[in-house]
């Protein structure tokens, strides 16, 4: 009686302090949208985000798409952290799969991101709902959406989960007996299962959140009163009755009754049943689970596009048009802190000036930033927006490759190289280029030159939409006539830089380069020379 009294009161304890935890979590939860933060910060290295873009590719494997150049040139990770407010894993995936299909036809349901981002109650609900699937990155249960998982059922686990039963009925008959059975059945089982567990670890993993996505799927019906989907979903219903048995070991061993539940699990061989269960629910029902994920991964999407725009400064909804055409109106970068917002119309082919610093750069990319981001997630980080529907690609922040023995010329002529190949692959449609000192790498002649050659054939590129940024004064003469120019210009007073970062018509004419030679404190011989210098090579 005493053992017994003692195993209570542990079970009591740790019943109380895991309500304790359960608490505390669900309040960190619901004020998650007045801190603007995360519900989970831990960082996915191993970028199992990208499962639905990988999955859903397979099926369109020429689609244009924003590649890994432009990604990078973009800082893209880090737009993509600082976006991700989902709850859940499939939320981030479907997150990442529109900003790189960005100009791909997406669904968006304003009402449905205003109400979470209007009705504190609803939203507090959707959010204990979300979190409650949470995040398990190694799942990839996406790829059940495209493919059947097919694994063999073998039937003497029945029998084998069966014995430990069996055993413990055998006690009141024979003492002996019935315990030799239950003992030598237990540990036959517990060994199985962890051999189970260990050799098809993501599979089980994946499964069973596929599991939890559907119960997940069916309470948000619940919530929004969406019966036509619970009926469409109805043969996914029996998803709650085994998703108690879903609960995960505890690694800390400090969670009493999660630990009985695993040894029970164990012995009685349940994760193997309810994993081939799964498979066969998944296989019948593949449509019905195909819309739980997408139902599930969107609402997901919608808190995290809702949340991302609370913290911006400002944000419009984009505007389309037909005429090949780009207006923003106080068009900002939304990685920059205090933002200087810019008009622009891009109407024609671009050429930008400016010197180092002068916010050249940082235009380029908000630019292409905001037409991803209208297209991925139907928001501007500007005060209008009204543009063509294009895919981005850009040759902005090359490198040298020591491993491929590249030099940084030879990575940008490749890159250059790969948005000819697209253009010449998808002529029908509107592609925006991105160019940011384009040459670099090489001698200023023959940097001048084929940077004329290349801007010049593009020009003549029909559903092509270019913006380049050069140091190279000489190009906004030559190409005058193709380009339009605009510029950065900074100010130099009483020997302090001024910046504005305000985009101005024409090409630049400033000359403070050498300037700053003086400001920082150069010999005064090192700066005369470049001053004489520069004055003979503008007037040779």
């Amino acid at each position: 009686m005493f053992y017994i009294f003692i195993i209570a009161l542990v079970s009591v304890i740790a019943l109380l302090v895991n309500m304790y935890y359960t608490r505390k979590r669900k309040k960190l939860i619901i004020s998650l949208w007045d801190r603007e933060e995360k519900f989970d910060h831990t960082q996915n290295f191993h970028e199992t985000y990208k499962h639905f873009y990988e999955n859903a590719k397979g099926k369109k494997e020429n689609s244009p798409v924003v590649d890994d150049i432009t990604w990078h040139d973009l800082n893209m990770t880090k737009i993509f952290n600082t976006i991700n407010y989902t709850f859940t894993s499939i939320g981030e995936e479907l997150l990442y799969y529109r900003l790189k299909a960005a100009h791909e036809p997406h669904l968006f349901k304003e009402k449905q991101i205003e109400k979470i981002s209007r009705n504190k109650e609803y939203r507090m609900r959707l959010s204990l709902i979300l979190s409650a699937l949470g995040k398990a990155p190694y799942a990839n249960s996406s790829k059940y959406i495209y493919s059947k998982p097919d694994y063999s059922f073998n039937r003497i686990y029945i029998l084998l989960g069966l014995l430990p039963i069996a055993g413990l009925a055998i006690i009141g008959l024979s003492l002996q007996i019935g315990l030799g059975l239950f003992f030598i059945s237990m540990l036959v089982n517990c060994f199985l299962f962890y051999i189970n567990r260990t050799k098809n670890e993501a599979e089980y993993e994946s499964l069973f959140y596929c599991l939890t996505i559907i119960l997940t799927s069916r309470n948000i019906a619940k919530l929004n009163n969406d019966k036509n989907f619970l009926k469409k979903t109805s043969k996914l219903k029996s998803a709650p009755f085994i998703s108690i048995l879903l609960l995960k070991d505890d690694p800390t061993g400090t969670n009493l009754i999660l630990q009985i539940l695993t040894l029970l699990k164990s012995i009685l061989l349940i994760d193997y049943f309810v994993f081939h269960y799964t498979v066969y629910l998944i296989n019948s029902n593949n449509q019905s689970y195909e819309l739980a994920w997408r139902k599930t991964a969107e609402i997901d999407l919608f808190y995290s596009i809702a949340l991302w725009r609370k913290t911006l400064p400002y944000y419009c909804l984009p505007e389309y048009s037909d005429n090949d055409s780009l207006t923003i109106d106080d068009g900002y970068h939304p990685l920059v802190s205090n933002p200087i917002g810019n008009d622009f119309e891009f109407t024609q082919n671009i050429l930008l000036t400016g010197s180092n610093a002068s916010g050249k750069s940082t235009f380029i990319k908000t630019i292409a930033l905001n037409i991803l981001f209208s297209q991925a997630l139907n928001t501007s980080t500007s005060r209008r927006i009204c543009l063509t529907r294009g895919v981005v690609y850009s040759s902005m922040a090359m490198s040298d490759d020591i491993e491929k023995g590249q030099s940084y010329f030879l990575s940008e002529i490749k890159a250059l190289k790969r948005i000819f190949d697209r253009r010449n692959d998808n002529k029908d449609m509107l592609m925006y280029v991105f160019l940011d000192e384009i040459f670099k790498g090489t001698n200023t002649m023959e940097r001048v030159a084929a940077a004329e050659s290349v801007l010049n054939y593009l020009n003549h590129c029909s559903n092509t939409k270019i913006m380049a940024a050069t140091h190279d004064i000489e190009l906004t003469g030559v190409l005058a006539d193709k380009y339009k120019n605009y510029h950065f210009r900074e100010q130099i007073v009483e020997d302090e830089i001024n910046f504005d970062f305000t985009i101005k018509e024409g090409a630049s004419n400033t000359r403070n380069a050498i300037e700053l030679l003086r400001i920082t404190d150069f010999p005064k011989k090192v700066y005369q020379d470049a001053v004489d210098k520069a004055q003979q090579l503008s007037n040779s």
